[in-house]
């Protein structure tokens, strides 16, 4: 019986001392600004898809920096890429590029948030790779805008 007490006071307390300032985690986007920030994520998609340089460029922070982590094999191998010679590379014509988030976990405290899925990489009609997504965002004059982007990729299973 002491137990069950002890068990019940402890819960209370934990529920007690949670605040606001921690930052969410979920799923599915449980709240406005979980829909902000997964929505700049599916503009970028759309933009790739569209391969459109300029509404590329709408979704990304002056500064954004892309990094790809090769996970095959037994030596990791990256590859870094500056976010204004990424919108030029994906500028290009030709196959769409399709990219596909499984999952999405988003998490944000005040103007930061990061966002960690599983996703597939499909060029035209071609899978092409998969692997997980670590993207970092910033939200300047009301509008969130992605600041990097860390990405393993791999053959998919």
């Amino acid at each position: 019986m002491r137990f069950s007490i002890a068990v019940v006071a402890v819960m209370l307390l934990l529920t007690a001392c949670q605040t606001s300032d921690v930052p969410t985690m979920s799923k599915v986007p449980a709240d406005e600004t979980e829909n902000a920030i997964l929505s700049v994520i599916h503009d970028l998609f759309q933009a790739m898809e569209a391969r459109d340089s300029t509404r590329i460029g709408f979704t990304l922070h002056p500064e954004a920096m892309f990094v790809g982590v090769n996970v095959q094999g037994d030596v990791l191998t990256t590859r870094r890429v500056e976010g204004a010679d990424f919108i030029r590379e994906v500028g290009q014509p030709g196959p769409p590029y399709l990219e596909r988030l499984k999952n999405p976990v988003v998490q944000h405290s005040q103007d930061f948030a990061q966002v960690w899925s599983e996703y597939e990489f499909w060029v035209g009609d071609s899978l092409s790779h998969c692997g997980h997504d670590s993207f970092q965002l910033i939200r300047i004059e009301e509008k969130w805008r992605i600041l990097g982007v860390t990405y393993s990729w791999k053959p998919c299973e």
